[in-house]
């Protein structure tokens, strides 16, 4: 412990204390260390949460995750809780890490799933923010041109125009419908909010008229942000995601029964320390001698008895 930097751990409130292995002690023996928790309620808060175990679809179903999406039956299609807190902590750690550099002073992070999630749970903050949007269904929609559409070859895609030069070039240019913009139910994207449906059924009319390639054309002709809704088969493919590089298909799977597999590269990309994704990740145990005997100092003969006797 004396040699590392940070710990790491998702274990629930008071596990490694009870192993002997809590922040209080381990910072006895190493003061600049940095020991980042993630658990699902926090390690500070009302017992009756900070005790209990979670998982993804707990804490998405806690902050409302469930129901903004949309999700009225069945799981969560995405780990979003999981895969946020990774990042949240590495951020977090990244902070404590440049303070002791500055201080040399350890300390404590403590990551509530809970938190990061009500944090981006934007569409329950907005009932305070927009009062039309507490009138309506979280779920639902209430951002005028905000919205998927059907295409005539049976795809959708996505546009929205949420700056006044938009809305304008898209009823002028795009919808061919100027007269939208002399319209009182649209003239002002405030009058906008309240005639959501009937904007969308006015859109449709175009994009049902047009392939998706062809409106993403149009749209993009007159500066419109949007974008193909894509299958997850089609995003595998995608041109850009290629071009930076960020579709890492050369790792052999075979051992998985796995023809081939795509993963992600880096996603953070550096001037001066490149970085890249070398391998697909270490197997079980993989690092256990490197770890035990190269840091803890224990001999491989140790390890051979450990893993006889499954420890390890």
């Amino acid at each position: 412990m004396e040699k590392s930097d940070v710990v790491l751990e998702n274990f629930v409130r008071g596990t490694m204390e009870k192993w002997g292995i809590g922040y209080d002690i381990l910072k006895k023996i190493n003061p600049k260390l940095i020991y980042a928790k993630i658990s699902g309620y926090g390690n500070e808060g009302l017992e009756e949460y900070t005790n209990k175990t979670a998982f993804d679809i707990i804490i998405q179903a806690e902050a409302g995750i469930l129901d903004a999406l949309g999700f009225k039956e069945g799981p969560p299609r995405l780990p979003i809780a999981d895969y946020t807190a990774g990042h949240i902590a590495a951020i977090g750690v990244s902070q404590a890490l440049y303070y002791r550099e500055k201080t040399g002073i350890g300390q404590f992070i403590d990551i509530s799933m809970h938190d990061i999630m009500f944090a981006i749970n934007i569409r329950a903050q907005a009932k305070e923010f927009i009062p039309l949007a507490s009138k309506m269904d979280v779920g639902g929609k209430f951002l005028p041109v905000y919205n998927q559409y059907n295409t005539k070859d049976s795809k959708k895609i996505v546009f929205t125009t949420l700056t006044e030069n938009q809305w304008i070039r898209l009823c002028e240019n795009v919808l061919k419908k100027p007269d939208l913009l002399k319209d009182n139910r649209f003239n002002n994207i405030i009058t906008r909010f309240s005639y959501v449906d009937e904007l969308d059924k006015i859109i449709e009319e175009w994009t049902s008229t047009v392939t998706r390639e062809e409106a993403i054309k149009q749209l993009d002709e007159f500066r419109i942000p949007c974008g193909k809704t894509l299958t997850i088969n089609e995003v595998h493919n995608h041109p850009n995601l290629r071009a930076r590089g960020m579709l890492c298909d050369q790792f052999d799977f075979a051992k998985w029964g796995v023809e081939k597999a795509t993963i992600p590269n880096r996603l953070i990309n550096f001037s001066e320390t490149k970085g890249s994704v070398n391998a697909p990740g270490p197997e079980f145990g993989a690092n256990n001698e490197e770890i035990y005997c190269g840091l803890l100092g224990y001999k491989k003969d140790d390890l051979k008895k450990w893993k006889q006797k499954k420890i390890i």
